[in-house]
Formats: C-alpha cells, sequence, structure tokens
C-alpha cells in the first residue's frame, strides 16, 4: 500500500493575479533559493498555479488567463536569474500547452498589432529555450490576420543584429512557413538573406528533408 499525501491550495490575496504577483515578488526576494532542497514548495505552487490558470481558460476568462501566464511564464522562462536553483524548472512542467494557450488569448484578445508586440517580448525572454508559438499564431489568425502578421515579422526581421538571439526566431518563423507554403525558390532566397545571421550552411537541405 501506498501512502499518497494530497495538497490543497487557496489562494491569499484577492485575485489569482495578485496571488501571483505576491509568489514572483517573494521568489525574487529569494524565498525559494534551492527549492527542491526544502521540499519543492516553490514548484508545488507553482504547478497549483498553472491549474489554476488552466481553469480560467477552459472557462474562456482570457484576460485573467493571458495576465497570469503571461506573469508566471516570463519569470520562468527568464535567465538572468534563477531564483529557484533548478538546472531546468522549464522542463518540470507543460509549457508548450502553456505557451499555446497563452497565445490563443492573445489572439481572442489583441489586435495584430498588440499579439506581435508580445510575440516579440515573448522571444526576447525564451532565447535559451526553442518552444515554438508559430503553429498556434498561424492557425488561430484569419487568412487577412495572417498575412499581416508575417509583413510585421519580415519588416522586423531586417531590424535584427548579430547577437539579438532571441529574435532570429523570426528569420526561422518565415523559413518554416515558406517550407509549408512548399516555395522552394523563396525558401532558398531568404537561406541566402539569412546565412550571415543564423550561420547554417545546411538550411537549404532541410527543404528537401521533409518533402
Amino acid at each position: 500500500m501506498k501512502i499518497i499525501k494530497t495538497y490543497s491550495y487557496a489562494l491569499n490575496e484577492d485575485s489569482l493575479e495578485k496571488d501571483i504577483e505576491k509568489f514572483i515578488c517573494d521568489a525574487k526576494n529569494g524565498a525559494y533559493q534551492f527549492d527542491y532542497k526544502y521540499g519543492q514548495e516553490g514548484l508545488k505552487i507553482i504547478k497549483a498555479y498553472f491549474r489554476m490558470i488552466e481553469d480560467e481558460f477552459k472557462k474562456q476568462n482570457y484576460l485573467a488567463a493571458r495576465a497570469c501566464y503571461k506573469k508566471l511564464m516570463f519569470l520562468l522562462l527568464q535567465s538572468e536569474h534563477n531564483y529557484f536553483n533548478y538546472e531546468d524548472i522549464v522542463g518540470k512542467l507543460n509549457f508548450e500547452k502553456f505557451i499555446a494557450d497563452y497565445f490563443t488569448c492573445l489572439i481572442k484578445l489583441c489586435s495584430v498589432e498588440e499579439l506581435f508586440k508580445e510575440y516579440i517580448d515573448y522571444l526576447k525572454v525564451k532565447e535559451g529555450y526553442g518552444f515554438e508559438s508559430d503553429k498556434t499564431i498561424i492557425e488561430g489568425l484569419s487568412d487577412s490576420d495572417r498575412e499581416r502578421f508575417i509583413s510585421m515579422v519580415e519588416k522586423e526581421a531586417e531590424n535584427v543584429k548579430e547577437g539579438d538571439y532571441g529574435l532570429y526566431d523570426l528569420m526561422y518563423f518565415l523559413l518554416e512557413l515558406t517550407k509549408k507554403r512548399k516555395d522552394r525558390a523563396k525558401y532558398y532566397s531568404l537561406c541566402e538573406k539569412y546565412k550571415k545571421l543564423l550561420g547554417e550552411e545546411d538550411l537549404k537541405e532541410e527543404f528537401d528533408s521533409e518533402e
């Protein structure tokens, strides 16, 4: 027989968003340093928060879910500080789903311009991770909004400088999109255009490998 411990969680603040803000403040002040050595309290709270946010998302409370997802995910994705001292706390969570839900909230709530701004903010903070949001965006937008978004990506990609590693994903976004559209000529053109920054000699070969 196994002894199973169960946990219940209650908010201390007036709302989930305020509770998460207090948690973030505590984390930045060192409350969860070396969390793995002390019962993983911080990780358990984070998982409970994400369950609560998912509940808001399922109830189509997109405004609340959007705000809470951004606060908590951006805390965990940033690499400047390790507030919990896990080697990879993000890897312990279902981030692919959280990111898809977050961008679904943005698509439901935002103009294309605001969505693009949030997308850029996300690329900058998740620099070291390979999570994709492109599929959610491309499939979630209307035809006209999709083309406007792609135009913004193309324009912003022109301004990416060497060392802006998070923003390299703008170029990969366009490469993947062109590959899916089976436009070989444009794909090869983009490979040539971006090869100085991306520095990948086999980009052209990737087009054929997926045909």
